[in-house]
């Protein structure tokens, strides 16, 4: 339950307001409460917002509880609503729970009324963890959904390019350096590798990539892509690198690794495009159960963080609530592929992982990779961090690099 709980209390009788707020007060329950004594208030109130409950008398001069009930459940339904009357009898009691009142307290056994407000508060607290994994399904089975088809079509993808780099690798071993068709089958080759790329990332969405996750520590896989990274941005923009003191091992897959910071710092450098400051930071996190009730798959626990900043221009909430949707892009058209982050995403998730956003537009954006800490000695030998793009797919890599020796 919250500290503080805001009460509406529709109520005429002064007197009685001051002793249910007594009581309330009395039982340890805080709150901060508006009376109200007639319908134009009352619905004038719920309207402006910020109600967690809701005390209604059942008789009063020019208003009931049985149309205030009616009234919140047919514009507010999940508001719990308390009748709290000294002319409530059997019946009306009954009528009003009929008509959806969350409980009923008699005034002169207001020894009730605490009680009932600890368990119209739970029920809202069970309601709202009920719909937050109900979500949390449906999003599940949804990119399940999504995956497959990707799998399915990075897989019949790759076989068409097979086929394209085979015989490109083939024109171009037949055509001599100064041959004025050499610069298209080179065209046709690059074209064909970037597409190979997208394949790579749709199979890592799709989790059809093979993943070998190693205990590594996080401050050396970071310090060993350093220099590939500082490749990636403009002259133009800052790079720090922070590394944490004694920061957790992990067990994770290098070269995906390598995936995520790629495309965050891609992302960051095209966010500044005017230069600015981008650090990339490593530090121990423990992350609650309260955080975890309110981040969408995340698990409270001890992490180590991967953080990526950049002084650019920031986000919309409406981005942001887009931003790991599969091919949801802002950049222009043929720029971007809308991959990047999704992949990323699914990167953290197969470590048992969890990344977060935090955004502001005209302020920078923030990227929190949380990697769940472990025990065990370290795996990776020193250079084994793959800073190229993720390995591709077996039956691809085959066509075109035989073709090649």
């Amino acid at each position: 339950m919250k500290t503080i709980l805001h009460i509406l209390h529709l109520e005429d009788n002064l007197n009685d307001a001051a002793l249910v707020q007594s009581t309330l007060e009395t039982e340890g329950i805080a709150s901060a409460t508006i009376r109200v004594q007639n319908r134009d208030e009352f619905v004038a109130a719920l309207e402006h917002g910020g109600i967690d409950l809701i005390l209604s008398d059942f008789s009063l001069p020019a208003f009931d509880g049985l149309s205030a009930v009616e009234i919140v459940r047919a514009r507010w339904p999940d508001l719990p609503i308390i009748l709290v009357s000294g002319t409530l009898g059997e019946d009306r009691a009954i009528d009003s729970l009929k008509s959806g009142a969350t409980d009923y307290v008699l005034k002169e056994r207001l020894v009730r009324l605490a009680p009932a407000v600890r368990r119209a508060m739970e029920e809202v607290e069970e309601r709202a963890e009920r719909r937050r994994l109900e979500a949390q399904f449906i999003e599940a089975q949804k990119m399940e959904v999504i995956g497959q088809l990707a799998g399915g079509v990075a897989h019949d993808f790759n076989n068409i390019l097979a086929v394209i780099m085979g015989y490109s690798d083939l024109i171009m071993s037949a055509l001599e350096p100064a041959h004025p068709l050499r610069k298209f089958a080179e065209e046709i080759q690059h074209a064909s590798e970037r597409a190979a790329g997208l394949t790579r990332q749709l199979l890592v969405f799709s989790r059809k990539q093979t993943v070998q996750p190693v205990v590594l520590d996080l401050n050396d896989t970071v310090k060993e892509l350093d220099k590939m990274l500082r490749r990636l941005i403009d002259e133009n923009i800052e790079m720090t690198v922070v590394p944490g003191k004694k920061t957790g091992r992990i067990k994770a897959d290098p070269g995906h690794i390598g995936q995520v910071l790629m495309n965050l710092v891609v992302n960051a450098r095209d966010a500044m495009p005017h230069g600015g400051k981008l650090t990339i930071a490593t530090s121990n996190a423990t992350l609650d159960e309260n955080y975890a009730a309110s981040h969408l798959r995340a698990v409270a626990g001890d992490y180590a963080m991967l953080s990526v900043s950049d002084t650019g221009t920031g986000m919309t909430d409406e981005v942001k609530s887009h931003l790991f949707e599969l091919f949801f892009t802002t950049k222009p058209k043929g720029k971007g592929t809308g991959l990047g982050l999704a992949t990323c995403q699914t990167i953290v998730q197969q470590s048992g992982g969890h990344i977060g956003v935090y955004s502001e537009l005209g302020k920078g954006t923030t990227f929190k990779i949380y990697f769940p800490r472990v025990e065990q000695p370290l795996e990776l030998a020193n250079g084994a961090v793959q800073t190229g793009p993720l390995p591709c797919d077996q039956k691809l890599c085959w066509s075109w690099k035989t073709s090649r020796r």
